[in-house]
């Protein structure tokens, strides 16, 4: 490389480490909201991110920019024939992918999270053995599915490890929590321009908005809302976003948002209290407030989210979901150790997916056994007990939050695909266990009693740490 481009090169690496990077692709992904330019947006990030990954091994500042994508391409529904013309550009940024991982190379460290991936790994790959047809099983929804969810997830695994390093986990979580808080802000962004957007129609229903991205934009919210809620710790106000999430949340018109977020949003209020001693008289009393509040105001919020509220109860709203239950169980009979597979598309007659897209069960549990059998049943037992191991020998108020989140995915997941969409919601998941391990009881024991910041802190993360305070 020459000095020219080095210098070019070290210029992007400090400014892609600064809040000014992480603003700035905030800003831009609010202008692609705003003009509607999905298709546009995705390429002038998929270039950006190209360009990180060549310059900079800093991961986590490279995952916002692919969290704000994951967020406003999810308006694009039945998409495929549009974004599928852009497939080409998988030759660059997998040409940019190596150049990072020779310009940075970085041993994979195996951490507790490496077998029960591993195990899932198997499960995916084997599920449907003994029914699933080799044309089912080699096309190309099926090997991007399998891949994902199983071995694909292992290397994306492998090089989280490799990139994320224990000995300055703390400014790596703490950047995490304000990347997550900001993914948060824009979730928030997005439901209100588009109500905005909408304002006399809901001023002539006074009843939420019909949107088909609810459940997507309800999910995210949910993944980012513990964040804010942790940030406050340090600077209190950042807890009116972490409201503004629960609220653009019930905004969303999701059943599983308003069931399982108001669930997520009381173990946020539950863990924030706990936590935050500095704050917690505060806390408590802008808590009882709303409390009161709602109280006063019961009888037009619930008649502003009486629309969300008669679907939960209506029988016809449910009919798809629990006749896809009830197939589940047949398909788990009809191959009890390998289950189905991912591929089996005899339950189109109930749900008719759209292109490129699975026959999903729409439920975790039913998709386990339906998809995988008994042998997956046990796979997946088996990285939900390592993943509780590592949380509960690393408690701490980062690690709770971690936690909540991860709940909060597991929640939505009983009635969406959820984690079983390789990419935003798995990868997500993968990353945040990452980092989760990373955090073993030395530094759990610096979080509780609050110490000061780490001496390996850079002038970046300086820069981050003194946004907080």
């Amino acid at each position: 490389m020459t000095e020219a481009l080095k210098k070019i090169s070290d210029t992007v690496s400090r400014f892609v480490g600064t809040v000014s990077f992480l603003v700035s692709m905030f800003v831009l992904a609010c202008i692609v909201v705003v003009t509607h330019q999905p298709v546009i947006g995705l390429m002038v990030f998929l270039w950006i991110g190209i360009i990180v990954l060549i310059c900079s091994d800093d991961l986590i500042s490279l995952f916002f920019p692919f969290l704000l994508v994951s967020v406003f391409l999810i308006k694009c529904f039945n998409s495929y024939d549009t974004f599928i013309r852009l497939i080409w550009m998988v030759i660059p940024f997998a040409a940019a992918l190596v150049i990072n991982l020779i310009r940075f190379p970085r041993k994979a460290v195996l951490g507790p999270s490496f077998t029960g991936i591993l195990a899932v790994s198997v499960a995916v790959t084997l599920g449907g053995l003994g029914k699933i047809t080799p044309s089912e099983f080699f096309s190309g929804v099926s090997v991007y599915y399998t891949l994902g969810l199983g071995f694909g997830m292992l290397a994306a695994y492998l090089f989280f490890s490799g990139r994320i390093k224990e000995e300055t986990i703390k400014k790596t979580g703490e950047r995490f929590a304000l990347i997550m808080t900001l993914v948060a802000a824009f979730c928030c962004f997005m439901v209100l321009e588009h109500y905005i957007e909408n304002i006399s129609a809901v001023i002539a229903t006074k009843s939420l908005l019909d949107f088909q991205w609810r459940n997507n934009i309800a999910t995210m919210l949910m993944l980012s809302m513990p964040f804010p809620f942790y940030l406050s710790e340090k600077k209190n106000p950042y807890i009116a976003l972490g409201i503004l999430t629960y609220i653009c949340i019930l905004f969303s018109g999701s059943r599983g948002g308003l069931i399982f977020g108001t669930v997520e949003f009381a173990l946020c209020l539950i863990y924030d209290v706990v936590y935050d001693r500095s704050h917690r008289k505060l806390n408590l009393a802008v808590f009882s407030l709303l409390l009161v509040l709602v109280v006063i105001s019961s009888q037009d919020i619930f008649g502003f989210l009486s629309k969300t509220i008669d679907r939960i109860f209506e029988f016809k709203e449910n009919k798809i979901r629990l006749g896809l239950m009830r197939r589940a169980v047949d398909d788990f009979k009809s191959n009890p150790l390998f289950g189905r597979g991912l591929a089996y598309f005899g339950n189109r007659d109930i749900h008719r997916s759209v292109k490129f897209a699975l026959c999903w069960y729409h439920s975790s549990p039913f998709q386990v056994i339906g998809s995988f059998g008994i042998f997956g049943v046990v796979c997946y037992l088996f990285q939900l007990a390592l993943r509780l191991k590592i949380f509960f020998e690393r408690i701490s108020f980062f690690t709770c939050t971690l936690c909540v989140s991860w709940v909060a995915l597991e929640m939505m997941s009983l009635v969406n695909p959820g984690v079983f969409c390789p990419v935003p919601y798995l990868l997500l998941l993968t990353l945040m266990f990452t980092i989760m391990e990373k955090c073993d009881k030395v530094h759990v024991k610096s979080d509780n009693a609050q110490t000061g910041s780490d001496d390996t802190e850079t002038e970046n993360d300086n820069l981050i740490r003194s946004d907080l305070k």
